[in-house]
């Protein structure tokens, strides 16, 4: 393949993953915004029940990792999101930082047994599964 050929595939991949992420975001601002206590039952969390692989539940097509040593990663087929998150256990969120774009989300945390559902303030929730 030529060198043209080459740009115009990450021309492509780069608008795909702009497009994904706005429109992730675009839908997390339509939605109604929601009490972080009813969703992290004004409890906390243990950061570390999150370490591991996460398969997305529903409409939900992301399969999330979450390392020992604070990197991330959003993998939904079409398009990968890396980089790295913490917690802040007491306030029952997940910030995610991220490599690429810059970009900063922090979603609550909602986490019972294998069961894991996050979001954004104004988003819709996110619901996955341990793998």
């Amino acid at each position: 393949m030529d060198r043209e050929g080459n740009n115009m595939k990450k021309f492509v991949k780069i608008m795909s993953l702009v497009l994904m992420l706005f429109l992730v975001i675009s839908i997390s601002a339509c939605a109604e915004p929601a009490d972080t206590a009813a969703k992290t039952g004004g409890s906390s969390f243990n950061a570390a029940d999150l370490v591991g692989k996460w398969k997305g539940t529903g409409d939900e097509i992301s399969t999330l990792t979450f390392g020992k040593d604070g990197k991330y990663k959003d993998d939904a087929g079409i398009a990968v999101v890396e980089g790295t998150y913490t917690v802040d256990e007491e306030a029952g969120t997940l910030t995610v930082n991220e490599k690429e774009y810059g970009l900063v989300f922090v979603y609550s945390v909602e986490l019972s047994g294998k069961n894991l559902t996050i979001q954004t303030d104004y988003g819709v929730p996110r619901t996955f599964t341990k793998k």
